[in-house]
């Protein structure tokens, strides 16, 4: 199994020029992390001599206080068939994994600027597109300050989510409390309430990222538009 210290040693040449890149983990994250994560991830695989490298971008103030992979790809080795055929012992792989990076990766990530590149990132995985899932789509809208549309949301899922079941998974139950709070902000159309409780979430899972020295804090478009 390749190890964290390995593989950074592969793109210590990288991170060494370029001063927006970061190492924390497994990860090369794009700064500035604000809003949402852009991430290189190089991760392990099966083989004990291989690994597997994929760019991602997530959100950060879902609530959820994790880095999910819906919204990555691999990133393709220059030679041979497979995206998982990149291994250790290959001579040239630390130059052939910086130029993917270089070449596949960076421009893509450096240019997803805004929370709408974000989310057009986001619409080219089906149905994982946030803007298609109820649950996700109302905290994007809170953000964005669409209040009108979270507001439709809310009450097409209403029932849905109002309801403690028995059968609800704890992960889903948590899920279904956190949203039932930001609903309860939004029946009282408390913007301040809104961004404090979406900064909350995402200084949530900067701390469970470890990403703290990363992050910087910066207000939602809720809360930069008038009331």
């Amino acid at each position: 199994m390749t190890t964290a210290a390995e593989v950074k040693k592969l793109v210590q040449p990288l991170l060494d020029q370029n001063s927006d890149l970061a190492w924390v983990g497994r990860e090369i994250y794009v700064k500035p992390v604000r809003h949402f994560a852009r991430t290189i991830l190089i991760d392990r695989i099966s083989d004990p001599n291989g690994f597997r490298p994929q760019l991602a971008a997530a959100h950060l103030f879902d609530g959820n206080g994790a880095f999910p992979l819906n919204w990555s790809r691999w990133l393709q080795k220059p030679s041979g068939p497979m995206p998982g055929s990149w291994r250790m012992q290959d001579p040239n792989v630390a130059r052939m994994l910086i130029e993917t990076i270089e070449a596949d990766a960076l421009p893509y990530l450096r240019a997803m600027t805004s929370l709408d590149d974000y989310l057009a990132h986001t619409s080219r995985f089906g149905g994982w597109d946030l803007l298609v899932r109820p649950t996700a789509r109302i905290i994007i809208d809170v953000a964005r300050g669409d209040l009108d549309k979270a507001h439709r949301t809310w009450e097409s899922q209403r029932e849905l989510w109002s309801v403690e079941k028995s059968n609800y998974g704890e992960e889903d139950a948590t899920m279904l409390r956190r949203l039932r709070h930001l609903c309860a902000l939004l029946e009282s159309d408390d913007r301040t309430g809104l961004a404090r409780l979406l900064h909350e979430w995402e200084a949530r899972t900067v701390k469970n990222l470890k990403i703290e020295h990363l992050w910087e804090s910066t207000p939602f478009p809720l809360e930069l538009q008038s009331a």
